[in-house]
């Protein structure tokens, strides 16, 4: 079966968003099935129209030039529903155009609601089933990134767009039970929701040796090393884990502090560290994936400290994941996005939200305890080998096609 997957972003770009789509499209391919992507215009930083990632073929869209002249063109692509309804038109003309060039037999469609209204409108015309997987909403994570603010007249549009689609999907795939549980309160029939939840390759990410080039390069010899990897987004809440290890560094002076990945946080958290702990809290930019097991190696503990917010309390991070699948102890924020994969005590342990004491104080009863620490990580991998494996998720994907 041919599917044309139509994503807001995907790999070379770095995100969990485009760590899902990689893993669903990897393992999709494992089981017989024959993926094709187009990513929406929305993506600006593709400059090919066309790439092959895996064997897998990957359509690129850039926004349409408008008539009279490009001037016209900007200026009209920065009224947000204008900008919207174009974003839906480009994306309807093209996956009109890839289903019938590459003979695909369904459409699966992934978060935000452009994809999915494109989508619906595509395969009323073409006659074919299609699928809205609603990974998150779009003006939440607008809200939480500090673009929009909560209830404005541009959340509330978001929101009607949202649910556009989702009114007239036949099917809707969700990440966590917390999405599914807010879809069913409005009003959206349960029978058509399905949970696929985040999931990470136990075969790519298992445990290994310390990294020695990393250990050298950092100068981690010796030393507790905590780590978070992914995006220094607002809401990850990455303030409240360096005041926390700032407090820690005055009793653990062993102790480092390793943060991979970038974002729009960093400058204010660079600012956040005091002259003389410095070489405690180590920025060391955006990690290439096919490299991150290494940087994974060298930490003892991750911290995921989200603060609340809808978002964080309705969808699930994939990062923690990754790292529990190699058996790394992990800390993150009691929100419901993050209990869904960690049960405290046993595959991880969880925190207040926005609390850099309760932080400090979980670290600090942990840091010494080496028993703990390798039962709580041999459980959190046993945890992701048994449910949330891509291999097993994976195979969920098929009876919805079916």
């Amino acid at each position: 079966m041919k599917v044309l997957h139509i994503l807001d972003h995907s790999l070379p770009y770095l995100s969990g968003y485009s760590y899902r789509s990689d893993y669903i499209i990897r393992h999709q391919r494992r089981l017989g099935l024959q993926p094709v992507v187009v990513t929406s215009p929305k993506h600006e930083e593709f400059a090919a129209r066309y790439e092959k990632i895996d064997d897998v073929d990957y359509f690129r869209l850039h926004w349409p030039t408008f008539s009279p002249s490009p001037q016209i063109s900007q200026r009209l692509q920065g009224v947000s529903l204008l900008r919207q309804m174009s974003c839906v038109a480009v994306l309807t003309k093209e996956i009109t155009r890839l289903v019938q060039e590459q003979r695909v037999e369904l459409i699966h469609a992934h978060s935000p609601s452009l994809n999915g209204l494109a989508a619906a409108r595509a395969a009323k015309q073409l006659g074919l089933p299609w699928v809205y997987e609603l990974r998150y909403y779009d003006e939440d994570a607008a809200v939480d990134r500090g673009k929009i603010r909560y209830n404005s007249l541009r959340y509330r549009m978001s929101q009607r767009l949202e649910h556009s689609a989702l009114e007239q999907a036949g099917t809707i795939v969700t990440i966590s039970s917390a999405l599914r549980e807010d879809l069913i309160k409005p009003g959206i029939r349960e029978n058509k929701i399905v949970e696929v939840p985040n999931g990470v390759d136990t075969e790519l990410f298992q445990p290994r040796e310390p990294d020695r080039e990393l250990i050298e390069k950092y100068d981690l010899a010796g030393k507790t090393v905590l780590g978070y990897i992914g995006s220094f987004y607002f809401y990850e809440g990455l303030e409240y884990l360096l005041d926390a290890v700032i407090l820690l560094i005055k009793k653990h002076a062993g102790l480092k502090l390793l943060l991979a990945g970038e974002g729009e946080a960093e400058e204010g958290l660079r600012a956040r560290i005091p002259e003389k702990f410095r070489d405690n809290l180590v920025f060391m930019g955006r990690v290439p994936h096919d490299q991150v097991q290494r940087y994974y190696s060298v930490m003892d503990i991750l911290v995921y400290p989200r603060v609340r917010s809808r978002l964080t309390e309705l969808t699930t991070p994939l990062k923690p994941l990754e790292a529990m699948a190699m058996g790394k102890v992990v800390i993150g924020s009691n929100v419901r996005g993050i209990r869904e994969l960690v049960k405290d005590g046993e595959t991880g342990f969880l925190v207040d939200a926005e609390d850099s004491q309760k932080i400090a104080e979980c670290l600090a009863k942990i840091l010494t305890d080496v028993t703990l620490l390798a039962a709580v990580g041999r459980r959190a991998r046993e945890f992701v080998k048994r449910e949330r494996d891509w291999g097993r998720i994976t195979e969920k994907y098929l009876k919805i096609y079916q």
